[in-house]
C-alpha cells in the first residue's frame, strides 16, 4: 500500500473498505447482499461482503465453483467467519449451458485434478452432473503449422457462421449462423493480440471483450480466458487451447500448480461454450515450442 504517495491498488482498496467496516459503529447498510463467482475473490473480498451484510438470517446468498477458478490463491468461506454447515449450504448438480459432448470433453482436462469448493472439502475433478442439454458439437483441429492452423480457424469461422471463405461457394441466409453468437478466446495477451490483428485482416467484424458492455452486436466477440468467466456464447473457439498446458507442465511443485491453474482456466474457456467447441491445437516443434 503506497498510502504515503496517495496511490492504492485494488486490493489496498479492499483492505481499506474491510477496515472501514470493521470499526464503523453504524447498522449495516444492506438487507442482503447476493454474489456471484465467488471463487474468484480474494478473503479480504468475501470479508467485506459479509461485513456489508451483518449477521442478519439470510443476509448473504454466495454462488460459486472452485472448479472454475482462474486465479491462483484460494480460501475457505470458514476463514471468513461464514458457517455454511448443516443446510445453510446447498449443491447445484444440474447443468443448463452446456451440450452433454461440451462438457464432457472441459471435465475431461480437469478429471485428475481435486479442488476445493469453498467448504474445505476436496472434490474429484471429475464429478457427477445433471445434464438437462444433448445436442452439440466438438471439433478438434491439429495442425502441423501455425499458418496452417490459423488458416483452419478462419475457414471453420466462415463455414460455420459468416460469409463465406474466398473462393467457396455461397451459401443460403438462412444457413448461416451470426458474428454475435461467437466468441474466439485466448489464454494470454500475446495470443489475443495475434488473433485480433488476424480476424480483422481477414475481414471478420470483432470486438475486445475489454469493450464489450452485454448488448447485442454483430461481432466476433475475442478476449482472454479470465476475460470470458461468467458468460456464454453459442460457439466458441479457442485456438491453440493446449498451448498453455505444455508451457506449464515442467516439473516441480511450483509448476504443478500453474499446471493446475492452466487446466482450471482452459476448463472455464470451454465451458462458455453452448452449442459448438472449436479445439485448435499445433503439433509441438523439434524445440518443444507452439
Amino acid at each position: 500500500m503506497h498510502s504515503a504517495s496517495g496511490i492504492h491498488d485494488f486490493n489496498d482498496v479492499l483492505t481499506l473498505a474491510a477496515e472501514q467496516l470493521r470499526t464503523t459503529t453504524a447498522p449495516p447498510p444492506y438487507t442482503a447482499v447476493i454474489t456471484d463467482e465467488i471463487q474468484d475473490l480474494s478473503l479480504t473480498g468475501l470479508r467485506v461482503l459479509r461485513s456489508l451484510a451483518g449477521d442478519v438470517p439470510n443476509g448473504l446468498l454466495l454462488i460459486g465453483d472452485g472448479q472454475q477458478a482462474v486465479y491462483p490463491g484460494g480460501f475457505r468461506l470458514s476463514d471468513a467467519g461464514i458457517d455454511i454447515r448443516g443446510d445453510r449450504g446447498q449443491v447445484l448438480r444440474t447443468n443448463y449451458r452446456n451440450a452433454k459432448e461440451i462438457l464432457d470433453a472441459a471435465l475431461a482436462v480437469v478429471q485428475g485434478d481435486e479442488f476445493e469448493d469453498l467448504d474445505g472439502e476436496r472434490t474429484p475433478g471429475k464429478r457427477d452432473v445433471e445434464q438437462s442439454y444433448r445436442a452439440g458439437q466438438v471439433i478438434r483441429t491439429e495442425a502441423r503449422t501455425l499458418d496452417e492452423h490459423d488458416a483452419a480457424l478462419l475457414a471453420a469461422l466462415h463455414r460455420d457462421l459468416g460469409e463465406p471463405a474466398p473462393g467457396a461457394p455461397e451459401r443460403h441466409a438462412d444457413s448461416r449462423g451470426s458474428w454475435g453468437d461467437v466468441a474466439v478466446l485466448c489464454s494470454n495477451w500475446q495470443q489475443l493480440q495475434h488473433y485480433q490483428r488476424l480476424l480483422t485482416e481477414s475481414g471478420v467484424p470483432v470486438v475486445s471483450l475489454e469493450q464489450y458492455e452485454g448488448h447485442p452486436v454483430a461481432a466476433v466477440k475475442i478476449g482472454t480466458y479470465r476475460r470470458a468467466k461468467g458468460l456464454e456464447f453459442k460457439h466458441v473457439y479457442l485456438p491453440r487451447h493446449d498451448q498453455a498446458l505444455h508451457s506449464a507442465d515442467d516439473g516441480g511443485e511450483v509448476a504443478t500448480e500453474h499446471a493446475e491453474l492452466a487446466r482450471s482456466q482452459l476448463f472455464v474457456a470451454m465451458t462458455r461454450a453452448r452449442d459448438g467447441l472449436w479445439l485448435g491445437s499445433v503439433a509441438l516443434s523439434g524445440d518443444g515450442i507452439l
